[in-house]
């Protein structure tokens, strides 16, 4: 009875061993494939920084129906507040035994195709508007488009991680928000 079991099941086992065995190898195989050489790298990087310090509001308005806010504008102008990266950002106010910080990895390209890449909000009832940064992990940071140009506007977290904190204003308007103090991403 015990050499029918593994002559019976023996060939089955084993079978299923070599299939996990190809499947890990296929998968080692395909990630080492993907990886992008650091010419790639470099190359996406330089594309990045050249549409980031190229902002295109006019078409990116056209495309909105709406009109910026001029804080937004102003953000893109100043080139190196626009090239920060990697830091959070602290919201003052009520201290709690843990406050809240709001990461930013990095800001969004003011063009269309930044517009094509985030997605659009309209989903949450949000009017057309303008993701600006990111957090790097799936969430943005969105501001409103309006018929007449306003000097500000609020900020609104677009959580799309599933962090359930989806749609919550983050700030009253952008200045208040990039006036908070800044930590290190810890």
């Amino acid at each position: 009875m015990d050499k029918l079991l593994i002559v019976v099941f023996g060939p089955l086992v084993f079978a299923a061993v070599l299939l996990l065995i190809a499947t890990g190898i296929r998968r080692v195989i395909a990630r080492l494939r993907s990886r992008r050489t650091p010419d790639q790298i470099k190359a996406a990087y330089d594309a990045y920084l050249r549409r980031l310090l190229n902002p295109q509001p006019d078409a990116v308005e056209r495309e909105l129906g709406k009109l910026l806010p001029e804080r937004l504008l102003q953000l893109y102008e100043d080139k190196s507040a626009i090239q920060s990266v990697g830091f959070q950002l602290e919201k003052p106010g009520k201290k709690r035994w843990r406050t809240k910080h709001w990461p930013v990895y990095c800001f969004e390209p003011l063009d269309t195709e930044a517009l094509n890449e985030v997605p659009y909000p309209y989903k949450e009832g949000l009017d057309p508007g303008f993701c600006f940064a990111t957090t790097g992990r799936g969430s943005w940071y969105w501001i409103a488009a309006s018929d007449q140009r306003a000097k500000d506007s609020p900020v609104i977290f677009l959580d799309y991680d599933g962090g359930g904190s989806q749609g919550e204003t983050v700030a009253n308007s952008l200045d208040e928000f990039l006036n908070w103090p800044r930590l290190p991403v810890k």
